[in-house]
């Protein structure tokens, strides 16, 4: 074998085995934990990002844009949206087979982000607007208005032709809608 081709095939190993190191560090900042404050540390760290390192494969809508989510939360179903661009929210969903398992999600979920959140954070539980869902909001009133970020997760009964399944949603961001 020549000597170029030899020093061709060292170098090309180096870069690939950089780059294969490169995405190995990226992959491990965004990979889930079994800590559930870790998680939502996690979440609430690249809400300032506009989550741009959890945004995986876009898919345009037309009111939004919708990345579906490389980092899970819960489930398999997490996305990432915009409302006019400048909103970002991470959204996950699960569907429960019944209301009594919803409610039993839907309150863990409930207490493992107060818990994580801690006393700086209001918890504010109402019913949902367009539905009979409920829905529990964390914010941090005392944050500055640039590092507003808001916990959210709903319970939702969707009814079907021969029964009601129910889907919880987790969201963190803006959820609002968005200033016209």
């Amino acid at each position: 074998m020549k000597l170029v081709t030899k020093y061709t095939l060292i170098l090309s190993s180096i870069f690939l085995a950089s780059c294969v190191n490169q995405n190995t560090k990226i992959a491990a900042n965004i990979m889930p934990t079994t800590n559930p404050c870790t998680k939502l540390d996690l979440l609430k760290s690249a809400y300032y990002d506009d989550f741009t390192q959890l945004k995986e494969i876009k898919m345009k809508g037309r009111v939004s844009n919708v990345w579906k989510a490389k980092y899970q939360l819960f489930g398999e179903n997490c996305q990432v949206f915009t409302w006019g661009g400048k909103q970002h929210t991470y959204s996950c969903s699960l569907v429960a087979p019944d209301e009594e398992t919803a409610q039993r999600y839907y309150q863990g979920a409930k207490r493992v982000t107060q818990e994580c959140l801690g006393e700086k954070w209001t918890l504010e539980e109402s019913n949902r607007v367009h539905d009979d869902g409920m829905k529990t909001s964390f914010t941090n009133h005392d944050a500055k208005p640039s590092e507003k970020v808001t916990f959210s997760t709903h319970l939702v009964p969707t009814s079907g032709l021969f029964s009601t399944t129910w889907t919880i949603f987790y969201y963190v961001g803006n959820i609002s809608q968005p200033k016209k």
